[in-house]
């Protein structure tokens, strides 16, 4: 046989196996495509204080839905409501701080309950590409307003600072770069099993994260490790947060949409406060949050 063809044989031989061995991860969603999404969170938060030690559990459950209004060739148009929201936030120093539940009838007093019942049902307007980078979420301001009103507040200048602050973590910026840490996970390009990739998350939540496709069968499984930071400040408060994070994901193969995310980290750093006389409290936060969709329609 001619020396020349048995290269280009074998060249073609190597080149299809690793052409055909790659997959193009990404959403492949439809319009019309509704999807209803359960998130379950805990977060134990110790800070150490003069020897003494002030422990937080947050418990927090949440319903969102999602359907497909449009598409591009990369990117979807998503209507995006809260649907039920559950926190409870409770102290070994004071006691529960925190009791709301939307899907019960509110009681007279729960001011934070009257304010979370705003959030729910409102139709935000999200546009995402098909790696799951949110490009922009629309609509907020409609619904921060409706939260503040819930409230039965009067004075309009009491009013206004509250819409700021809520602004701060439901404004059309701040959700964008929440959502995103559950939905952005795939590469821009292709890749085979046991490639990595990496990307990054912003906003509150700083993380560099290296993701892994570990398996693609009956479905896409992908795990992430990430370093992350946090930077929370508010006018008398501030906490400042490094750690680690891991994620993993197990997702439709036909949609590339997560059915079950299983995010947990751990990390360390200091509270200031007014309060205290600007004095640097050790702080570490512990949280797993678990994602399911609990309903797809083609």
């Amino acid at each position: 046989m001619n020396l020349f063809v048995v290269k280009l044989s074998l060249c073609f031989l190597l080149f299809s196996k690793i052409t055909f061995g790659q997959e193009t991860l990404e959403y492949k969603l439809n319009i019309g495509d509704n999807l209803i999404i359960t998130q379950v969170a805990t977060q134990e938060i110790v800070q150490n204080m003069n020897g003494s030690k002030h422990e937080m559990l947050n418990n927090l459950e949440c319903d969102f839905n999602l359907i497909v209004t449009a598409k591009t060739d990369s990117s979807y148009v998503i209507n995006f409501s809260f649907k039920r929201l559950k926190i409870k936030t409770m102290s070994n120093i004071y006691g529960e701080l925190m009791n709301v539940d939307t899907s019960t009838e509110l009681k007279e007093g729960n001011f934070e309950a009257k304010m979370f019942a705003g959030l729910t049902n409102s139709v935000l307007k999200m546009e995402m590409l098909k790696t799951g980078k949110i490009v922009k979420i629309t609509g907020t301001e409609a619904m921060i307003k409706k939260m503040v009103n819930k409230t039965g507040i009067e004075d309009e200048f009491t009013k206004e600072l509250m819409f700021e602050a809520i602004k701060k973590e439901y404004g059309n910026e701040s959700l964008s770069r929440s959502f995103e840490q559950m939905t952005y996970c795939y590469p821009e390009k292709k890749v085979s099993v046991g490639d990595q990739w990496t990307n990054n998350f912003s906003g509150n939540l700083i993380a560099k994260n290296t993701w892994t496709l570990k398996e693609i069968n009956k479905s896409i499984i992908l795990s992430g490790k990430s370093n992350i930071s946090m930077n929370s400040q508010e006018e008398s408060y501030v906490m400042k947060l490094k750690g680690t994070q891991e994620t993993e994901i197990i997702a439709n193969k036909k949609s590339g949409f997560p059915e079950l995310i299983t995010v947990t980290s751990n990390t360390q750093g200091t509270s200031i406060t007014d309060q205290m006389g600007k004095l640097e409290i050790p702080t570490t936060i512990k949280s797993k949050t678990i994602y399911k969709t609990k309903k797809y329609v083609q």
